[in-house]
């Protein structure tokens, strides 16, 4: 992985997204994480002042996170504004019937990105994608929630590329052994969502997306079992919505 030649493409990809829209800059969800943490370091890179960030924690959310990414802020001179989101999505509870995790955490996640999208509007700055390519590919993130944004610099790289490219930029260690969580809900775990850790995630995609059968046939059956049907279920949240075309009958 030629960590230099990303970086520089990712830097020009970004520098060239704002110079087209002619907007001021990026808006972008901090959540603590690593794939936030290292987003905003790129884009500090890349736009100097032109990056802004939302903390938008609830009651459940982990304090250490949002240390964490207050301690970054100052880091890397980030401008950032903190929104407690608990009343709103407490107010949008109410009107639900029996939410569940799955169905809170998804309101969660879309009210963060009405935040973003009102202070992209505000601000004439672009929203930031922050997901990577991992869990992209099994749709594991919130359709018009965290999966909504302008563009996304870190889509095409995996979760374990995502921590080579976040050492090479040096960024703080608490980001890199930190257990990999959407902070949806309290001790929330990505890993023990999806079942399996994503090393071993991130091999079983390498190897689906090249039709490496060698290595396919090595792995745990219910791990490639696992990534076939997410894939497969969760292929619309890759595509625009489908617009039915009656061009013929006009």
């Amino acid at each position: 992985m030629d960590c230099e030649k990303i970086l520089f493409k990712i830097q020009h990809f970004i520098q060239e997204k704002i110079a087209n829209s002619n907007a001021n800059g990026v808006i972008l969800g901090l959540s603590g994480g690593i794939d936030s943490a290292l987003v905003a370091t790129l884009c500090k890179k890349a736009l100097k002042d032109g990056a802004f960030a939302l903390l938008m924690p609830t009651k459940h959310s982990s304090k250490t996170n949002l240390q964490d990414a207050l301690k970054l802020c100052e880091t890397l001179n980030l401008n950032y504004k903190i929104i407690n989101i608990d009343d709103i999505l407490q107010a949008f509870l109410k009107e639900f019937e029996g939410a569940d995790k799955i169905r809170t955490g998804n309101c969660t996640a879309r009210i963060r990105m009405n935040l973003l999208y009102d202070y992209s509007a505000l601000k004439n700055y672009l929203v930031v994608g922050t997901s990577n390519k991992s869990e992209l590919m099994l749709g594991y993130g919130t359709i018009y929630g965290d999966l909504a944004y302008a563009f996304n610099p870190i889509g095409g790289l995996y979760k374990s590329e995502i921590y080579t490219l976040a050492k090479y930029l040096n960024l703080d260690e608490v980001f890199l052994k930190k257990v990999p969580s959407a902070d949806l809900w309290e001790n929330q775990s990505d890993e023990e969502d999806l079942g399996f850790s994503y090393a071993l995630i991130d091999e079983g995609l390498k190897a689906l997306e090249k039709n490496d059968e060698a290595t396919i046939a090595k792995l745990n059956p219910d791990l490639i079992l696992m990534l076939q049907q997410r894939i497969k279920k969760n292929a619309f949240k890759r595509e625009m919505p489908q617009i039915l075309r009656l061009d013929e009958f006009l």
